[in-house]
């Protein structure tokens, strides 16, 4: 005997956006009823109970796997359907972007059968770049510089441009959907006319697959594009019903990407070069431009600066770590631009920082060639790790034998307790894999590795993965490793000096007097780090 319901044939997921209120999705779902093969008696309509609002608390990856599960929960029995939808409102489609791949591919747990019906994701004003406060009206950039800081337990910041959380999924977006090919789900990104949170360029990543579009609402903006009631201000009636029912309902060819510049059109190869302190992007980067363009012209030489950094900025652990969000954001704008194609990486000084701590905070990264001089970070840090998980292939590390910031300022710092420097870039890293060279040492010191006569071996290196040759080795003198080993004494005993010279002016010469001497001897220290 038949059933006297058959199975319905899709299920409609919609995830709100931070502000939407509850059941947001209500009057698209109206709407949606009376379309062909849409009915209620063809598709289950589900709003996520749990969105994500301004005082959510918590990561956000937490938050996606959360959402893969109770869509695996919701989609059984007799809401089992052939098809699956999944409709997402600004951070609504980024997590549903992740719960998909989580479900696709088991990113942090088990794979779930639900992912294989999915046949279409709609994405409403999604920022699949993450949210730039660059880009934002003067009054919140002006909030968020005062309030980011204090609110960094908040799901919210996980959107930020450059964020671990945004970074992979990205970057394995670009990778694991490229993989399907035609099998992949329709995505399709539908963008506010009025938007200053995302724009066409955000997803690329999307346009880049077989079965990306992207369409413009015009009239809209970020809040109100997933709003069809009547309060809406349109251009004509029932002007945004018809374009999300075309994003939801319809065919949708896929959108051509966007033209690159002539200069990136036949691009074969990327290849970082990233300054350190007491510079701007410096020299180097731009001579080194130069001489690969010699050997390859379908190369994009990448010289991205972040300003000049004094000492006194990279001693402090706030500053220090202040680019890190940037530096991934260019990473995966420029995959997004050339999807495919080796990345290398040549660094100096703080741009090594930079390199090392975003491999271990985004385990998607991947680069071939990587060049470093004058390293910051520490002896210990797990290159064999990086290797093995895919993240880099081959490793060059120069260490120069009067290198003081490493060898000293780095030493000086582990010894106030900063162990994420370190003096890797002067007695070389105890973790490599097969193959690595670590030259030790070359004459000269913090910048010797990137000098006029030293480059072409960095280009060679850069090039074709063959190791630089240095035909002339030398050794540090006995008093510089000195001073490099003992300058974690050194800090606490300059520490203890202050504070007893402190103590002494203060009893000797009164409170008044010597709070001041304390605090010229501070600003002298400050000032000595700030020109270094």
């Amino acid at each position: 005997m038949e059933s006297e319901h058959p199975p319905r044939r899709r299920l409609i997921v919609y995830v709100a956006g931070l502000s939407e209120p509850p059941h947001a999705a209500k009057d698209l779902f109206s709407k949606l009823k009376h379309e062909p093969g849409y009915g209620p008696d063809e598709a289950i309509y589900w709003q996520f109970p749990q969105p994500v609002t301004r005082l959510s608390r918590g990561s956000l990856t937490a938050r996606c796997r959360d959402l893969a599960d109770r869509i695996d929960a919701y989609w059984t029995g007799p809401r089992q359907t052939a098809e699956i939808v999944l409709i997402g409102h600004s951070i609504g489609g980024v997590m549903l972007r992740y719960a998909f791949l989580q479900a696709l591919r088991g990113l942090d747990g088990p794979q779930l059968a639900w992912a294989d019906a999915v046949t279409r994701i709609v994405l409403l004003a999604a920022p699949n770049r993450g949210v730039d406060l660059d880009r934002a009206p003067w009054p919140c950039r002006v909030a968020a510089k005062l309030l980011v800081p204090l609110l960094r337990t908040f799901t919210v910041l996980d959107l930020l441009c450059g964020t671990p959380f945004i970074t992979n999924l990205r970057i394995q977006w670009l990778r694991e959907i490229a993989d399907l090919g035609k099998k992949a789900p329709t995505v399709v990104q539908v963008l506010a006319r009025n938007d200053w949170a995302v724009d066409r360029e955000d997803s690329r990543d999307l346009e880049s697959l077989p079965t990306g579009a992207q369409k413009l609402m015009p009239n809209s903006t970020h809040g109100d594009i997933a709003c069809t009631g009547r309060k809406v201000r349109e251009d004509y009636t029932g002007q945004r019903y018809d374009i999300l029912r075309w994003a939801i309902t319809e065919d949708v060819a896929a959108t051509d990407p966007s033209p690159l510049p002539e200069h990136e059109a036949t691009i074969k190869s990327v290849v970082f070069a990233l300054h350190g302190i007491r510079s701007g992007n410096g020299a180097w980067p731009t001579q080194l431009e130069t001489e690969l363009h010699e050997f390859e012209k379908d190369v994009l030489v990448v010289t991205p600066s972040y300003g000049r950094l004094s000492a006194y900025d990279f001693a402090l652990p706030f500053t220090r770590r202040r680019n890190l969000r940037w530096f991934a954001d260019q990473y995966s704008y420029h995959l997004a631009r050339h999807p495919g194609v080796p990345f290398h990486f040549v660094g100096h000084s703080n741009g090594t920082y930079l390199f090392g701590q975003s491999l271990k905070q985004i385990p998607a990264l991947e680069f071939h060639n990587v060049f470093l001089a004058g390293s910051v970070l520490p002896r210990e840090f797990d290159w064999v790790k990086c290797a093995d998980s895919g993240q880099i292939r081959t490793l060059v590390n120069v260490c120069a034998s009067a290198d003081k910031p490493v060898a000293w300022l780095c030493s000086a710092l582990r010894g106030l307790g900063m162990r994420d420097v370190g003096v890797g870039g002067f007695t070389g890293f105890d973790s490599v894999p097969p193959g690595t060279l670590q030259v030790r040492y070359i004459k000269g010191g913090h910048g010797a590795a990137l000098e006029d006569k030293r480059l072409p071996g960095v280009v060679g290196f850069v090039h074709d993965g063959e190791p630089p040759c240095e035909p002339e080795h030398t050794q540090p003198t006995e008093f510089f490793e000195l001073m490099s080993r003992s300058a974690p004494i050194a800090t606490w005993l300059a520490g203890g000096a202050l504070i007893g010279l402190g103590c002494l002016a203060v009893a000797t010469l009164g409170p008044l007097v010597g709070l001041g001497v304390i605090g010229g001897l501070l600003a002298a220290t400050y000032t000595g780090l700030k020109v270094a």
